[in-house]
């Protein structure tokens, strides 16, 4: 029989557990209620709005790019280590007919944050990803990126407000911004939003109702709750042609209360991060967003895309066994997410690797195997990983 981990507490521990469980039970309680009285508010406008989703005998080369990442980055005396990977898989039907794969390397002086370091690693195994998708484009008929086309730029923000975008940084950037627009330019990519923020919903209802006072609930778990199996909803249905971003930004806003014209201060804010990085060849305008619900038991899925035309991109999605009945997302994208999965000793065991392969150097006579250990030591011995 499996041991109950919270019995391994001191009693006293599991009881305030116990306290913060029901709290937090009511906090959920009333999130629901909120949420339903929302369903209320909204659910003829988005319902009238639905497309179905028919299903198609085509057969499509489908790819699919994801990245993997260290959990943690190594911290050695002097130098903070990271892996990462990106994977390309092509399914024609239930066929996968090509893979390929980068793997590469992360280090940063521990000189900098370690937040910082995080956001420079996130960059670069973004680049890889972006890359092996360009080297890969004429494999297949469509591809689908993992995460917004232009994700990277509000990383790269944070990076260049520290004072650490240097030419290094900024190299890495303009490429992303060109391999990116090439994407774009192909018309046959898109991207899937997995960990979504959208909460054009809200930043809806607030405009009509000034007295609306938004939740945090995001449109995905919103529109999971309204939309049957098989159906797509287009958000140019509901705001026209304005980015999804700018309804996203006035739900935040007004939470703060800001007192001024809240649509046209986050359309201004949304273009803030690329005029602070001097980004003006960019295909942001471009972009649309979708949500498809592919069956009832699942959650929704959220597209950005290129304003690829809706048949075409129904024709895409709509092919035989193109959803994951278990999560609602492409099954391209879960089998290549599969692939790679970095565990935080992994890390470990490569820079370990690199301390072994320096030894048998050391063994030359080149290199002091004192140094080599002392490098290598972990500056938090108790906590490895």
């Amino acid at each position: 029989m499996e041991e109950i981990e919270w019995i391994k507490f001191p009693h006293d521990l599991q009881v305030k557990f116990f306290i913060n469980a029901e709290k937090e039970t009511k906090r959920v309680i009333d999130s629901i209620i909120k949420l339903q009285e929302k369903m209320h508010t909204i659910k003829n406008d988005i319902v009238k709005n639905l497309e179905p989703l028919e299903e198609n005998d085509k057969v499509f080369k489908v790819a699919s790019i994801d990245g993997s990442r260290s959990p943690r980055l190594s911290e050695r005396l002097g130098i903070r280590y990271g892996v990462f990977t990106a994977s390309i898989i092509v399914l024609e039907g239930k066929k996968n007919i090509h893979e390929d794969f980068e793997a590469g390397q992360f280090k940063r002086k521990q000189a900098f944050s370690q937040e910082v370091s995080k956001y420079f690693f996130d960059m670069l195994s973004t680049y890889a990803e972006r890359k092996i998708a360009l080297e890969n484009l004429d494999k297949a008929d469509f591809l689908i990126l993992d995460g917004s086309f232009y994700g990277f730029i509000y990383t790269a923000r944070i990076i260049n407000r520290e004072g650490l975008l240097g030419e290094s940084e900024k190299e890495i950037l303009n490429k992303l911004i060109e391999m990116t627009n090439k994407l774009i330019d192909s018309k046959k990519v898109f991207s899937v939003i997995k960990r979504s923020h959208t909460r054009v919903i809200e930043g809806l209802l607030y405009l009509k109702n000034r007295n609306y006072v938004p939740d945090k609930i995001i449109d995905k778990l919103i529109l999971s709750y309204i939309m049957p199996a098989r159906t797509i909803f287009r958000y140019e249905k509901l705001i026209g042609e304005e980015d999804v971003g700018v309804y996203t930004r006035v739900a935040y806003y007004a939470e703060r209360k800001k007192e001024e014209n809240l649509l046209e201060y986050a359309k201004r804010m949304g273009e803030e991060p690329f005029k602070e990085l001097e980004i003006k060849d960019h295909r942001k305008n471009l972009l649309k967003r979708m949500q498809v619900k592919a069956f009832n038991d699942t959650t929704v899925c959220e597209i950005e895309h290129p304003s690829i035309p809706i048949e075409k991109m129904k024709e895409w999605i709509g092919q035989k066994n193109f959803f994951n009945e278990a999560t609602g997302l492409p099954i391209a994208l879960d089998i290549v997410d599969s692939l790679t999965r970095f565990t935080p000793k992994f890390t470990e065991e490569y820079v370990t690797e690199i301390e072994s392969r320096l030894l048998e150097y050391a063994e030359k006579g080149d290199i002091s195997k004192e140094a080599i250990k002392w490098f290598f030591s972990l500056l938090n011995p108790q906590k490895p990983y």
